[in-house]
């Protein structure tokens, strides 16, 4: 049985690859990632790579180019080739994502055995795509396939069905961005209450008060909150808060105490307990660290 409380990762790498997937050049990496913790995904750049990743449970904050992205379950975001990316103040927090990495199609003529025109419809989608969008969590399967593939390189027709499920995958993210994903307006309304925190971070919001704001039932508001988030609106409210905190702790110079008032904590313990369950570290510990 799978541990859910320790991290997990699994990284396919062609340039580290001995194997007939090797073949696939354009495949550059493929990877997934669940966090039980926060984990360090500091700032870097792919210079002659597109890089997409899925977002399958959690919320997750970035950083492209200076400009900040909050994704959350079943949201797509990419970087275009030589954009500087990081995830938030460099730590990713409690999440499951899936990415890939694949060569520029504008600068490689071959790419994935297309022809020139279907390339060439591919540049244009990529380089004209919304930087984030929603998608089915189908894609999950094609995914779970290719890894399934690279781990077993002895299947049949292997190289053809790398990629073809690299193109089931961009073909999700590129070609139907609007599938529905469990509610718009839950995501919208999940925007909204991540700023009423930010503005009023030692606000306590009961489960029924949020349901009566968006007109649901508390079990149904429960149930498509974690659906469209992938964690409990509790988990959610209260990460929203850590990443409060760590851009105090970043910024200011107050006292550990005086930031664990600030967000309504009662005792600067329960704050570091809750703080180090998701950050991995305490507060005094990560501004060592970022300060």
């Amino acid at each position: 049985m799978v541990d859910r409380t320790k991290n997990e990762r699994w990284v396919y790498i062609v340039d580290e690859e001995h194997g007939p997937a090797a073949r696939v050049k354009d495949l550059v990496l493929l990877g997934y990632d669940h966090f039980s913790r926060a984990e360090l995904l500091t700032d870097h750049v792919h210079e002659d790579a597109y890089e997409f990743v899925y977002v399958d449970q959690g919320a997750v904050d970035w950083e492209v180019g200076g400009e900040f992205h909050l994704t959350s379950a079943q949201h797509i975001i990419h970087t275009r080739p030589g954009e500087r990316h990081r995830a938030s103040f460099d730590y990713i927090g409690p999440s499951t994502i899936w990415w890939i990495i694949v060569r520029d199609p504008a600068q490689h003529k071959e790419w994935f055995g297309l022809h020139e025109e279907e390339r060439h419809t591919f540049v244009k989608w990529m380089q004209s795509c919304p930087r984030i969008q929603w998608v089915s969590n189908d894609v999950v399967v094609y995914f779970e396939r290719l890894k399934q593939l690279i781990m077993q390189q002895n299947t049949e027709l292997l190289e053809f069905q790398l990629r073809h499920y690299v193109m089931e995958i961009l073909l999700h993210m590129l070609h139907h961005p609007q599938l529905v994903v469990q509610s718009q307006n839950m995501h919208a309304y999940t925007q909204q209450l991540k700023e009423r925190i930010q503005q009023n971070p030692s606000a306590r919001y009961a489960i029924g008060q949020l349901a009566e704001e968006i007109g649901l039932s508390e079990s149904h508001f429960y149930r498509v909150f974690r659906e469209t988030n992938g964690q409990s609106p509790t988990a959610y409210m209260e990460r929203v808060r850590m990443d409060y905190a760590c851009q105090v702790l970043k910024e200011s110079k107050m006292t550990i105490t005086d930031i664990a008032m600030e967000l309504g904590f009662k005792t600067s313990q329960h704050f570091a307990t809750v703080f180090k369950k998701l950050m991995g570290m305490t507060p005094r510990a990560w501004r060592n660290q970022n300060g």
